[in-house]
């Protein structure tokens, strides 16, 4: 009878304190949760870079910027009759090593392989080509 008069007693607390602790948690831990900058941005970087690509025409350069774990998305794009790789490939090195010292990183790696993908443009209807590299920022 007081080994069951035990348990029940020590079940009680148990419960109690579960309880009581989920209750008097404190807001401020969730609210710190919620300062990480979870956010992508999207940065379209002026076309400074013409001495790089000179045969290619109408050349967009868009960054993807992901601040929490500091990883860039490089989109080139431009026209599928002018598109040289290599061209692009020392584009998008340049800007890669730009944004790297406006940040404050040192090096950069490459999380997966450059990519370049052909589409049509829907207004207005040109082939148009897209060489995408994806890497991450080390300080």
């Amino acid at each position: 009878m007081k080994k069951i008069l035990s348990l029940i007693a020590i079940a009680t607390l148990a419960l109690t304190s579960v309880v009581f602790a989920q209750s008097a948690a404190d807001a401020t831990v969730e609210a710190a949760d919620s300062y990480a900058d979870r956010t992508t941005q999207t940065i379209t970087v002026e076309d400074q870079y013409d001495y790089l690509h000179p045969t290619a025409k109408n050349v967009q350069i868009t960054l993807e910027y992901t601040p929490l774990t500091d990883e860039v998305r490089l989109y080139y794009t431009c026209l599928a009759s002018s598109y040289d790789q290599g061209e692009a490939m020392n584009t998008a090195m340049a800007v890669l090593q730009d944004f790297a010292g406006e940040h404050q990183y040192k090096h950069y790696f490459y999380k997966a392989k450059d990519k370049t993908k052909y589409f049509r443009d829907a207004d207005s209807k040109l082939r148009m080509a897209r060489y995408s590299s994806y890497v991450y920022y080390k300080k």
